[in-house]
């Protein structure tokens, strides 16, 4: 098999990137605690659970358990909103603009400015080691992408254009809006994310739900659906690559639709979405940036706990491919009373915690086993169905003392398997961890 290129907007973008022609894998980055490839973390405001509804969630499996409620500081995984970091320009869904609605008309030094404020107050440790993800859904820093209830940000870039040209041809007015545009999008995000680095060091940075793959499309039909990211998205992903190279770890979702429960497909739309970050995590530099997957308990648009079955396709796929976290995301919903509280804690004490101690041992046992503690093990064939699972035969987990425990240990067959299945992802830099 060979590598197909095709050009797609003077960008030369690899369709066929797989285990056959795939480049050297890059090392990474050290995991922020020591011995641990994968980093579980629980981002669900669910602390009303304990002090309102007296449900004391099982949460030991979570390296992180942190809030993205805004009152909550000095936590090891620091969500911004908008309205937490900066002066974000955006416009409100009946277009009344905030800071200047365009990232063209805001200004970047009185954002960096308050930025600083925002981070001391949230992350007021300046040797804080942990994970700081920007959320700023309202547009995005590619022209083409802004459709739908972002179409604004076109329009009224536009009619920026045409107020201070008003000779200009519509063809002109647009070309120069776009340009404008996209030059003070690219600035905002890149010199949010330097000023970040520079602030505090020792915390990844990255903006939340970036990459995207764009490959919903199975919300018109499963029949024929395989999960592909588009050719052209593939490339316009790679026009962000200042974003990739600027940030210090990426942070694409995961969230599955009830259409795709306990489905191939499912599975299908998750490799290729973790595919698609793990892809880009390595543009720039000589190391390749940690992948952190948002996912979710539950499915994206149904208050139904995931199967087991798309447990491994969510959590289990994004590990066989290098993920180096799992952070589990949800809303207030999730303790709006007593009975949501006990639901959520029988799932996490029952089917969840199992399967995440059960592909959490197995990434450390690989780990240990094919890279000696100093690598993360990635499947060699990113399309094959194999995942980092204990093996039955040789592992049972038991709750001991009212917590989950694994008991056995890896034989001489299951090291095959290993070797057979994954390879190393190294690590680069001296071990830091918290």
């Amino acid at each position: 098999m060979t590598c197909l290129l095709v050009r797609d907007q003077q960008l030369l973008i690899v369709l066929l990137w797989d285990g056959v022609c795939a480049p050297k894998v890059k090392p990474t980055t050290w995991p922020l605690y020591s011995k641990k490839p994968l980093l579980l973390a629980w981002n669900v405001p669910t602390q009303d659970c304990g002090s309102r509804h007296g449900v004391s969630l099982q949460l030991d499996q979570f390296q992180i358990v942190a809030s993205p409620s805004k009152t909550l500081v000095r936590q090891n995984l620091t969500f911004f909103y908008p309205d937490r970091l900066g002066l974000y320009p955006y416009f409100k869904t009946d277009a009344t603009p905030v800071r200047g609605g365009l990232p063209q008309i805001a200004s970047l030094s009185q954002h960096l400015r308050e930025m600083q404020k925002n981070v001391d107050k949230y992350i007021p440790n300046r040797g804080a080691v942990g994970l700081a993800v920007i959320d700023w859904e309202e547009w995005r820093p590619l022209w083409v992408r802004n459709y739908g209830r972002r179409h604004m940000y076109r329009e009224q870039s536009f009619e920026l254009a045409r107020q201070k040209n008003p000779t200009w041809s519509d063809d002109h007015a647009i070309r120069a809006a776009q340009l404008e545009f996209e030059e003070a999008a690219k600035k905002f995000m890149l010199e949010t994310l330097r000023r970040g680095n520079r602030l505090r060091p020792n915390t990844l940075w990255g903006f939340y739900l970036y990459p995207d793959c764009y490959n919903h499309n199975y919300m018109a039909s499963l029949w024929g659906y395989k999960g592909q990211c588009p050719s052209y998205d593939m490339a316009r992903n790679e026009r962000l690559r200042w974003l990739w190279s600027e940030s210090t770890a990426l942070f694409p979702s995961i969230y599955m639709g009830k259409a795709l429960r306990s489905s191939s497909p499912g599975r299908q739309f998750v490799r290729h979405r973790v595919r698609e970050g793990i892809r880009l995590s390595s543009f720039g530099e000589e190391f390749s940036r940690p992948v952190f997957v948002y996912t979710r308990p539950i499915y994206n648009d149904h208050p139904e706990h995931l199967t087991e079955f798309d447990l491994v396709s969510t959590i289990g796929e994004s590990v066989a491919l290098g993920a180096a976290g799992i952070i589990m995301w949800g809303d207030v919903t999730h303790a709006k009373n007593k009975t949501t509280c006990s639901d959520l804690n029988a799932y996490l004490q029952g089917t969840l915690s199992q399967y995440l101690l059960n592909v959490s041992t197995a990434a450390e046992l690989c780990s240990q086993t094919l890279c000696g503690s100093h690598g993360r093990c990635i499947r060699k064939r990113w399309d094959k169905d194999v995942y980092l699972h204990l093996n039955p035969l040789t592992h049972r987990i038991e709750r001991r003392k009212g917590k989950l425990t694994v008991i056995g240990k890896l034989g001489d067959s299951d090291k095959v398997l290993l070797d057979k299945n994954f390879q190393c992802q190294w690590y680069k830099f001296l071990k830091g961890s918290f």
